[in-house]
């Protein structure tokens, strides 16, 4: 038996760094929406399965960004991340300057939300978030800022 091979290549600059997060981030979110493929388990968010059904389009505010990236690139910024994170060689500095940027960015928190979960003033949040994005960048430079 042959094995399926498939050529697929991540294009890293259709974003930047913020937007590859911004962008996994409302794929996370989309997932959960999603909860499985029927609108009848109790285990799925109905008003999204209403809204879809009924062609409506989703919420746009300023806080909502549409996902427009599929699971294969989400797949790999996920793998990113979690390198990152079970890394011995990184060191704890590191991951924690890369969950702030993770907490504002996918988790689309404030940067004064950021501040109060992490237990830090907003400069120090600000810091550590851009932090975040450049040792994100250093790790791996097909990454922009």
């Amino acid at each position: 038996m042959n094995a399926i091979t498939t050529n697929k290549t991540m294009d890293w600059s259709k974003y930047t760094i913020d937007g590859w997060l911004e962008q996994f981030g409302a794929w996370c979110e989309t997932v959960r929406m999603k909860g499985g493929d029927l609108p009848d388990g109790l285990h799925i968010n109905q008003i999204y399965w209403l809204m879809r059904e009924a062609g409506k389009d989703l919420p746009k505010s300023k806080s909502y960004i549409r996902c427009e990236i599929n699971d294969y690139e989400a797949d790999q910024v996920q793998a990113l991340l979690r390198s990152i994170f079970k890394s011995d060689s990184v060191d704890y500095q590191a991951k924690y300057a890369v969950m702030c940027l993770i907490k504002h960015k996918v988790e689309n928190r404030s940067l004064s939300g950021v501040a109060t979960l992490t237990n830090q003033s907003k400069p120090i949040a600000h810091m550590m978030i851009n932090c975040g994005r450049f040792f994100l960048h250093s790790r791996d430079n097909r990454l922009k800022i």
